[in-house]
């Protein structure tokens, strides 16, 4: 009775461990899908290089190269029911996770009532995808269907910030050593010019900040929550 009690179990454990993987090549599938679609039926890749001055094109990029990977990884983790999770892999998602929370989080800031200039993301195909579609599937998939690697060190946090911290400093690095024209700065708290170099480097600070508490709140979250597929396995 106990045996077939840990085979029915064990069953159950492989069913549901394929079905939350077959869920996330799934959503890797759609986010690289919409990923490539929002710079090949829109006009800015025209622009190439210099869209990719904005963190979202970037990050864009960056979301849509690792969704690639993780589907190489999904389908043979599938293949061959084993879990390939590794820190590099963890960390890789994480940082696409955290790139496309702070992208929302701007979003959601620039359009509350106080602010006087609203992001309309509805206005282009790219800017839905870009703004909304990806940070949605991108977070969503890391919580609910990534494979946690345990409780991390907070000072491992930081990896999770990789690709916000690259960013940051390559754009102001670029932007003070005048490789990107003065009139191209992407955003106004990187313009030294007319708020000076201090206050820029508070805002990298102040953004660091923000990548490495979402790093810390994500994987949080991704520990507590993608055990929900395993839920009632033993009944």
């Amino acid at each position: 009775m106990g045996k077939n009690t840990c085979e029915n179990v064990l069953e159950k454990f492989n069913k549901r461990y394929k079905i939350k993987k077959l869920t996330n090549l799934i959503i890797s599938i759609l986010i690289a899908f919409f990923g490539i679609t929002s710079f090949i039926f829109t006009e800015k890749y025209l622009q190439i290089p210099k869209i990719f001055r904005w963190l979202t094109v970037n990050a864009t990029t960056f979301t849509t190269i690792s969704a690639i990977v993780f589907i190489i990884v999904n389908i043979i983790e599938i293949y061959k029911s084993t879990e390939m999770t590794r820190s590099l892999v963890y960390y890789l998602r994480l940082s696409s996770a955290v790139a496309e929370a702070v992208i929302l989080c701007v979003v959601i800031a620039s359009n509350l009532p106080m602010v006087p200039q609203h992001l309309h993301v509805f206005d282009a195909y790219d800017s839905l995808v870009m703004h909304l579609i990806l940070p949605m599937l991108g977070i969503s998939s890391f919580i609910l269907n990534d494979s946690p690697i345990g409780k991390t060190k907070l000072y491992k946090k930081m990896f999770g910030t990789w690709f916000i911290t690259v960013y940051t400093f390559t754009i102001f690095s670029l932007t003070h050593s005048h490789t990107i024209p003065y009139k191209l700065i992407p955003y106004f708290f990187l313009d030294y010019k007319r708020i000076g170099v201090i206050p820029v480097l508070l805002s990298i600070l102040v953004i660091y900040t923000i990548g490495f508490f979402m790093s810390w709140f994500l994987s949080y979250l991704n520990r507590k929550l993608s055990w929900l597929w395993f839920k009632g396995i033993a009944r």
